[in-house]
């Protein structure tokens, strides 16, 4: 009866845990006007590194234009069909800094940056590009 009560007791792997948070969140990814062509595969990247795995369609890609400089961004909604609406003052913001050495690499950048794109992102409609 020990080794039953032994492997009741193994830990949960956290990929469960990760599946089981649908929480919607709305990710922005900043790269260089360079990769423009290359947003299906820096989307790819991101969630193979970051998760969730490929969200079952349930995210929106905005490709959004440089707007007098030399950088893009993607704006991710993720889980935006499971949640069709949201309060875009209190969904939670990752931002990150997109670089291309062999793959493309993501660098996680702090909050001020996460409250400047929120500021930026409010004209952005959740989960749609229909205004």
């Amino acid at each position: 009866s020990c080794a039953a009560v032994g492997n009741a007791a193994q830990p949960q792997s956290h990929t469960v845990k990760m599946e089981s948070n649908n929480d919607p969140k709305r990710v922005v990814l900043r790269f260089h006007v360079q990769h423009e062509l290359e947003e299906a595969a820096i989307n790819e990247r991101f969630f193979a590194l970051y998760g969730p795995e490929p969200p079952k369609n349930d995210f929106y890609s905005h490709l959004m234009a440089p707007n007098e400089s030399s950088k893009m961004h993607i704006v991710l909604d993720i889980h935006c069909k499971s949640h069709p609406t949201i309060d875009n003052s209190k969904i939670a913001y990752e931002v990150f800094k997109v670089e291309k050495k062999d793959e493309f690499e993501f660098k996680k950048l702090n909050s001020a940056a996460c409250k400047f794109a929120r500021a930026r992102c409010e004209r952005i409609k959740w989960g749609t590009d229909r205004s």
